[in-house]
């Protein structure tokens, strides 16, 4: 069950990466007055969706996530040198998002659970040198054989033992 969860999670993001890299190359043929995106941030935009799916297929998560920060980076790049419009830049940050979620997804579900086990309590002191045992309550000490108990004698009104019996 869990082999499926990843084969599919993987597929679904190298899906998306594939989606990215379809909606670039579109724009980079398109012709016009003034494109959405210039051929110069289309090419590193691409070459980066390329590292990430590439990494992605290979089951190389962090290295796929590395390369997505890559290209999250080209991105801020070519919108600061206006070599991307404003709504393609944010058409393409939603699919850098998309995929980030995915890749996300995709660690959480490789990364083995690890359950721990708790340690044994010992029950004796033995080979316990150390004398403070400060969380344990210490046993009552035995009384002495002839003298009663301070919660025997009636409030302490008897101090000497030949008028009290």
């Amino acid at each position: 069950m869990i082999a499926r969860t990843i084969r599919s999670s993987r597929a679904r993001f190298v899906l998306a990466v594939a989606g990215i890299g379809l909606v670039s190359s579109l724009l980079t043929g398109c012709a016009g007055a003034s494109p959405a995106l210039n051929a110069g941030a289309a090419a590193t935009l691409q070459d980066g969706v390329l590292a990430v799916s590439t990494a992605a297929a290979a089951g190389d998560f962090a290295t796929a996530q590395t390369e997505l920060g890559a290209v999250q980076a080209a991105l801020t790049a070519a919108s600061a040198a206006e070599a991307v419009t404003q709504a393609r830049a944010t058409e393409i940050q939603a699919a850098i998002d998309l995929v980030g979620a995915d890749l996300a997804a995709s660690i959480a579900a490789s990364t083995p659970v690890q359950t721990s086990t708790p340690e044994p309590v010992s029950t004796s002191d033995e080979g316990n040198d150390d004398d403070s045992d400060e969380d344990e309550p210490k046993p009552p000490k035995p009384e002495k054989p002839g003298k009663p108990g301070k919660d025997e004698t009636d409030s302490g009104a008897c101090k000497k033992k030949d008028k009290c019996d």
